[in-house]
């Protein structure tokens, strides 16, 4: 799973992890995807796609007059240090104008799944809970000393496989409880998108 670890990897240095976990959970489940995802993300080239893919779902998303999807993006994406004058134009333009050398940005769960569904063509479900060997989610996480938002204080997303492990980073973890402890975090889950 070496590329599609190194697209997790520049989530390490991005604030980007609703389209990571996305981008794990469609590795996971669609095996025709698997060589193409592979080879978008080698060393040279994968900030430069993970920045182009974030793109042309802002401009899909404007194009399709979906305005409330890009409001809710900006607010949450608003509530992380240092982001406080952060808008969808700005963003645009700084990867157009090859000037974004931090492309983080926060997706609370309506638009995650909304770009599953528009990029992906994946049927996401927003769900309370997981049974035990449930199946792929993609977790919203919060933290103590996160940021304080609408969405539960989502702070981070990651994703479930149906092994139970939890991939993020470009690392794997056990579980939750494993993911806490190597982080030196106290996560918990606040949103179960089924996938």
């Amino acid at each position: 799973m070496s590329g599609i670890d190194a697209m997790g990897i520049e989530n390490a240095a991005q604030g980007i992890c609703g389209f990571t976990s996305t981008m794990y959970a469609i590795y996971a489940n669609r095996p025709e995807l698997r060589a193409g995802l592979q080879r978008a993300f080698d060393d040279k080239t994968r900030s430069t796609r993970l920045m182009a893919e974030i793109k042309s779902f802002l401009v899909t998303m404007k194009a399709e007059g979906k305005q409330g999807v890009l409001d809710q993006i900006m607010e949450l994406t608003r509530t992380f240090p240092n982001f406080g004058g952060w808008t969808v134009d700005s963003y645009i333009a700084s990867i157009d104008s090859q000037t974004a050398a931090n492309y983080s940005i926060a997706m609370p769960p309506e638009a995650t799944m909304e770009y599953m569904r528009s990029a992906w063509k994946m049927r996401p479900t927003l769900i309370d809970m997981l049974r035990p060997g449930g199946g792929d989610a993609v977790f919203g996480l919060t933290r103590t000393g996160g940021p304080r938002n609408r969405w539960k204080n989502l702070a981070h997303y990651v994703y479930r496989s149906s092994d139970g492990s939890l991939l993020s980073w470009g690392e794997k973890f056990k579980d939750l409880n494993d993911l806490n402890a190597r982080k030196k975090r106290d996560y918990s889950v606040v949103y179960i998108i089924k996938v």
